[in-house]
C-alpha cells in the first residue's frame, strides 16, 4: 500500500541504482593507429626484418585488433543491465469515454513514475565477465601465435633468400671452372688431340652451370619479393646474414623444455580450457531466475499528495532451467581440459623432434663442409690439371666437376636445413630473435 508523504520522494529513487564496475584493459593489446611501412633501405639483418614485420604485418595487426575487440566484449559482459524508467497514469479521462462521475478530466488521476532494475542472481554477471575475459585471453594467446608464426615465416624466407644467393654464386663459380675446362678442351680439339664431340660436352657443362646460376637468381628474386610482402613493402629486399657455413648453435634441451610453458600454443590450450570452464559455471548460474525490483513515486492529483510504490517480479523456472546449456558446457569443459593436457605433451614431443632434426642437419652440414667438399674440390682440380696434361680423359674431368657441383649443392642444402632447424628450436623456446609475446614487443 502506498505510503503518503509530502514532495521530494522522487529524488530518492536515483540513489538505488547500482554502480557500474570497471573492467581492466590490457594496455599493450591496442596496436598503433597506423602501421608504418619501413623505408626501402639496403640489406637487412634478421633483427631488422623482424622489426619491420612486427611494425607493419597485417596478420599481426588483425590478430591484435581481435584481442582488443574481445577485451571490449569482456568489459561489456561486466556491465549492469540498464534500468527501466516507467511512467503510468490511471483514473483520468472518463468523460472522453462517455462516462460521468468523479474521474472526469485529470483532476482525480493517479500518476506513477518508477525505475526498475533487473538483478542477475547467482553471480551471473560476474561469471559472464570471467568467461568473456577467458575468451579474451584465448585471443591474446592466438595473437602471440600469429606473431610467432609470421616471425618464423620471415626468418625462413630470409634464410631461403640467402641460400638462393649463395647457390647462384656457387653455380657462377662452377660456370667459371667449366669455362676454363672448355678452353682446355677447345685447345686440344684445335690441336687435333680430341674429337669435336668433346668440345660439345664441355660447352654443355658450362651452359648447364650458367643456367643453374640464372635459375638460382630467379628464385632469389622471387623470395626477395615474397619476404617484402610480409610487411607491405613493394620493392624486393636483400638480406645480410652470417655465413651459412658457420655452426648452428642450439640451446640445451632442458632450457627448451622449461620454456615451453609460455609457448602460445600451450597458452591457447590452457586459456581455452579456462574459458570453457568459465562458460560452464556461467551456464549453471543461468539456472537462477533474474529478479527485477522497481521503486517509484505515485502522485494523487485529487489532493496533491505523493506516495512511494515498490514492486518485485521473479520468473518461475518451471520449464527452462538452462539444463541443456549446462550439460553442453560441462562436456566442452571436459574436452578442453583434455586438449590442454595433450597440447602440453605434443609441444614436448615437438621440441624433441626439432632438436633431433636440427642436430642431424648440423652433423650433415659439418661432414659435407669439412670432409666431402674439400675432397671434391681437390678431385676436380686434379682432374682439370690432369686433363690439360693428358693424364685423364674428358669424362673423368667432367665427372669430377659434376661431383663438385653436386657436393656444393648438398652442403648448401644441409647448411640451410641446419639454419632452419636452429630457427625452429629458437622459435619454440621464445629465444632471440623471436619475441616471447606481442605485449613485450609493443612495450619495447
Amino acid at each position: 500500500m502506498p505510503i503518503r508523504h509530502s514532495g521530494g520522494a522522487a529524488l530518492a529513487v536515483l540513489a538505488l541504482l547500482p554502480a557500474v564496475p570497471a573492467v581492466a584493459q590490457e594496455s599493450c593489446a591496442v596496436p598503433p593507429a597506423a602501421a608504418p611501412i619501413p623505408a626501402d633501405t639496403g640489406s637487412l639483418t634478421i633483427p631488422a626484418i623482424l622489426d619491420a614485420v612486427r611494425a607493419a604485418s597485417p596478420d599481426i595487426r588483425a590478430a591484435a585488433l581481435e584481442t582488443v575487440a574481445q577485451r571490449h566484449e569482456a568489459a561489456q559482459a561486466g556491465l549492469w543491465e540498464n534500468p527501466v524508467l516507467s511512467v503510468e497514469a490511471e483514473n483520468f479521462g472518463a468523460d472522453a469515454l462517455g462516462s460521468a462521475g468523479p474521474l472526469r478530466g485529470y483532476d482525480a488521476a493517479e500518476t506513477t513514475v518508477s525505475i526498475g532494475q533487473t538483478f542477475r542472481i547467482g553471480g551471473q554477471r560476474r561469471l559472464d565477465r570471467r568467461a568473456a575475459a577467458a575468451r579474451a585471453a584465448v585471443a591474446a594467446a592466438d595473437r602471440d601465435l600469429v606473431l610467432r608464426t609470421v616471425e618464423r615465416e620471415a626468418v625462413s624466407l630470409a634464410y631461403e633468400l640467402a641460400a638462393a644467393r649463395e647457390a647462384a654464386s656457387l653455380f657462377e663459380e662452377a660456370a667459371g671452372l667449366a669455362e676454363d675446362l672448355e678452353g682446355a678442351v677447345r685447345a686440344r680439339v684445335e690441336a687435333g688431340e680430341s674429337p669435336r664431340a668433346a668440345l660439345d660436352r664441355a660447352v654443355a657443362a658450362r651452359a648447364d652451370a650458367e643456367a643453374a646460376a640464372e635459375e638460382a637468381l630467379g628464385t632469389a628474386e622471387a623470395l626477395a619479393f615474397a619476404l617484402a610482402t610480409l610487411w607491405g613493402r613493394t620493392a624486393p629486399v636483400e638480406v645480410d646474414l652470417p655465413s651459412f657455413w658457420n655452426e648452428a648453435q642450439l640451446p640445451p634441451i632442458e632450457r627448451l623444455t622449461a620454456r615451453l610453458t609460455d609457448h602460445p600454443q600451450r597458452r591457447i590450450a590452457d586459456a581455452t580450457a579456462e574459458a570453457r570452464a568459465a562458460e560452464h559455471r556461467a551456464a549453471r548460474a543461468e539456472a537462477y531466475p533474474d529478479v527485477t525490483a522497481s521503486v517509484g513515486v505515485r502522485r494523487f492529483e485529487a489532493d496533491g499528495t505523493e506516495a512511494l510504490v515498490a514492486g518485485l517480479s521473479v520468473p518461475l523456472p518451471l520449464f527452462d532451467r538452462n539444463q541443456g546449456n549446462r550439460r553442453a558446457g560441462r562436456a566442452r569443459a571436459a574436452g578442453s581440459a583434455y586438449e590442454a593436457e595433450i597440447a602440453a605433451r605434443r609441444l614436448v614431443a615437438r621440441a624433441g623432434q626439432a632438436v633431433a632434426l636440427a642436430e642431424r642437419a648440423e652433423r650433415r652440414r659439418r661432414t659435407l663442409v669439412e670432409e666431402a667438399l674439400p675432397a671434391a674440390e681437390a678431385a676436380a682440380e686434379a682432374a682439370r690439371i690432369g686433363y690439360r696434361e693428358g693424364k685423364f680423359d674428358l669424362t673423368t674431368a667432367l665427372d669430377a666437376q659434376t661431383r663438385l657441383v653436386e657436393t656444393r649443392r648438398a652442403a648448401l642444402t644441409a647448411a640451410l636445413a641446419a639454419r632452419q632447424g636452429q630457427a625452429d628450436v629458437l622459435s619454440l623456446a621464445s629465444l632471440p630473435p623471436f619475441s616471447p609475446t606481442y605485449c613485450q614487443e609493443a612495450n619495447r
